[in-house]
């Protein structure tokens, strides 16, 4: 499926390259548009389709929107000679709304498995959400109401500034997520990111030299490997790495010699 998203997007490169070398060229404009449109919809989909599996239902269910809006689209695309402005702008206006929730949905999808950090993070991803249900809204509204025809300036600054609320909390949440400060960048003897692991080969008993919280390979099968070592910590969250005292400093429960590492 990939591979074939992939190849849509490189027609329509080659179709936008074609359309600006030859400016005059007497090819169809509705192939080429539809090359474009095409190559547009299938990046989309990529994105979904690699992006998505936290949440399949709402990633089907995006999917199924942007195919509706590309095929209204296509039909607007290839019929609009024969047809009159009313079924136009029913045509135009069903591929919009299918849009308008395909993004709606899609917006979920990429928004809502993010961790935010802190208040402020959880602030800006309710706000992301709630500006994109809106913007959604006042589009369908718009084409339900007005259709393709005018919606006025004072309709279309609503969209707007919805539109630019939304983008700017989404951006906003991913950078406050990406770079934003965690809760153990304070915390005293975190372990590090990776050490040394001395183990035997599951599938043909060799010895390896692994790497905690990494890939690593047996030299010898090449079988994939990967050890994770987690910090040992209370029930209430406290980091419990070289804990000196027998209880927990955070909440007082007792806590046992095997479970306070001791660097060594």
């Amino acid at each position: 499926m990939l591979w074939g998203f992939l190849g849509f997007v490189a027609m329509a490169m080659i179709g936008g390259t074609i359309a600006v070398l030859f400016p005059r060229w007497k090819g169809s404009d509705e192939l080429l548009g539809s090359l474009i449109l095409v190559g547009l919809y299938a990046l989309g989909a990529m994105g979904l389709v690699i992006y998505g599996k936290r949440m399949p239902i709402t990633q089907r269910l995006s999917l199924i929107g942007l195919i509706l809006s590309l095929a209204f689209f296509l039909v607007s695309i290839w019929f609009w000679r024969p047809m009159n402005l009313y079924w136009e702008s029913v045509v135009m206006s069903v591929g919009g709304i299918s849009l308008a929730l395909a993004g709606g949905l899609a917006h979920r999808v990429f928004v809502w498995p993010i961790k935010a950090r802190g208040f402020g993070g959880l602030v800006l991803k309710w706000g992301s959400v709630v500006f994109a249900l809106a913007t959604v809204g006042v589009i369908v509204l718009g084409f339900v109401s007005e259709g393709t025809g005018y919606w006025g300036r004072s309709y279309l600054r609503v969209v707007w500034i919805s539109v630019i609320l939304t983008t700017g909390t989404t951006i906003a949440t991913g950078v406050v997520a990406l770079f934003g400060s965690k809760a153990d960048d304070i915390e005293p003897g975190v372990l590090s990111g990776s050490m040394p692991v001395s183990m035997t080969c599951p599938r043909c008993q060799s010895a390896i030299e692994a790497k905690s919280n990494k890939e690593s390979r047996c030299s010898s099968c090449r079988l994939k490997i990967r050890v994770e070592v987690e910090e040992p910590r209370c029930g209430c969250g406290y980091l419990l790495y070289e804990l000196e005292s027998d209880v927990c400093p955070e909440c007082g429960k007792a806590i046992a010699a095997a479970d306070r590492w001791q660097g060594a």
